[in-house]
């Protein structure tokens, strides 16, 4: 098994998927475990939306909430088969309309705290890694998405979230997975 990181410049966009796809594949036997940040500025932009909502700019956020959405499913559908793309409006409706309600939330209480940050940020590595997993089928690979939220067990403290154990998966091949939040 190799565990393999790639930033959010090597996801930021269909090419850049398609050359992680690449190296991912002739690494296809040491049964890689690949871990991807958010596409792109996608962090910056979701906390930029944060911060319009908590300034009472409605107008902006759902702005903004529009573009990190057509910028995820422009990319996305550039590398993910038709055969998933059911699968993938599906996935960005349910992540979209979880954010959209944050944002509300966030727009009610005027005021971002550590954990809603860490919250609004975790949407960016939410959304990247189940794009790749899913632009890893296009390129033949076996691939399974596994939220990391669901395998890594962490100790909390204030903006920092120390890993204690991990939870075995039966992942094949290639798995995404992103780092813990929330």
């Amino acid at each position: 098994m190799i565990v393999m990181k790639f930033g959010g410049s090597s996801v930021e966009s269909a090419a850049a998927i398609e050359r992680v796809a690449r190296i991912v594949k002739a690494r296809e036997e040491r049964r890689p475990v690949v871990v991807v940040s958010a596409m792109g500025k996608t962090t910056n932009n979701l906390l930029a939306l944060a911060n319009a909502a908590i300034e009472g700019k409605r107008g902006e956020y759902i702005r903004q909430l529009h573009e990190i959405r057509d910028y995820h499913s422009r990319e996305a559908r550039r590398v993910v088969p038709l055969a998933d793309r059911t699968e993938l409006d599906r996935t960005l409706d349910e992540h979209f309309q979880e954010l959209t309600e944050l944002v509300k939330g966030l727009a009610v209480l005027g005021e971002l705290t550590p954990r809603s940050i860490d919250a609004i940020s975790s949407y960016g590595e939410r959304l990247s890694s189940y794009i790749v997993t899913l632009a890893f089928r296009h390129f033949g690979m076996k691939a399974e998405h596994v939220d990391s939220r669901d395998v890594i067990v962490t100790e909390a403290t204030e903006r920092s979230r120390t890993p204690t154990s991990v939870q075995a998966t039966n992942a094949p091949t290639a798995g995404a997975i992103r780092r813990p939040c929330c």
